[in-house]
């Protein structure tokens, strides 16, 4: 089996079991279950993953991968530094309305990595890789000239906290906003404050 149909048959077991976990938890959800969602095997996932945690855990670094994958290729060609954090923000919010079984997944997983070592390392690696991404793209204007320079690494943290906070209201409550219109809001208003006045 190729490298392609190897990722195929984990997207596969990867969909299934998204849909255990949201239905049933971590806890709750079982091999068997997943098996029988995605109709394949119980040996068939563990050959592809050691165990229900091992599973758990690549789900969300393969997936959470692909959107940042996804993120880079789109802003790639724009060379304005607040344009391409205006459509790291929009696609973001595109990404999330398009995939909320996986960002309903992401909840549990979250809740999890309170008391969970390995979780809360994988999520660590996530907080720091967005950090560094709007860190870069904030340096980038500030190095041309168009942002105030007010600490790149803590303006990134903001749009982070500001962006998780939307993500996990969205998921918890009844909402009463549009998803694309509040992070547009958010953004918005930071470029107000980093933007240097141009004369």
């Amino acid at each position: 089996m190729d490298t392609v149909q190897k990722e195929q048959q984990k997207e596969k077991i990867f969909k299934a079991a998204v849909k255990c976990f949201n239905d049933k938890g971590y806890y709750e959800t079982t091999i068997d279950a997943i098996a029988a969602r995605a109709r394949v095997s119980k040996g068939f996932i563990y050959y592809y993953f050691h165990s229900k945690k091992g599973l758990f855990l690549e789900l969300f670094q393969y997936t959470v991968g692909q959107y940042f994958e996804q993120l880079k290729k789109y802003i790639k060609e724009e060379k304005c530094p607040d344009a391409r954090l205006k459509m790291l923000i929009s696609k973001s919010s595109q990404i999330l309305k398009e995939n909320e079984d996986f960002f309903k997944f992401c909840l549990e997983f979250l809740s999890l990595g309170v008391r969970e070592p390995a979780i809360r390392k994988v999520m660590t690696t996530f907080y720091n890789d967005s950090i560094e991404t709007f860190k870069q793209l904030l340096e980038e204007g500030v190095k041309t000239g168009r942002f105030k320079d007010l600490g790149s690494e803590r303006v990134a943290r903001a749009i982070y906290f500001l962006f998780m906070g939307v993500f996990f209201t969205y998921f918890s409550v009844n909402v009463d906003f549009d998803l694309s219109h509040q992070h547009n809001f958010h953004i918005n208003n930071i470029l107000t404050a980093i933007k240097k006045n141009r004369r």
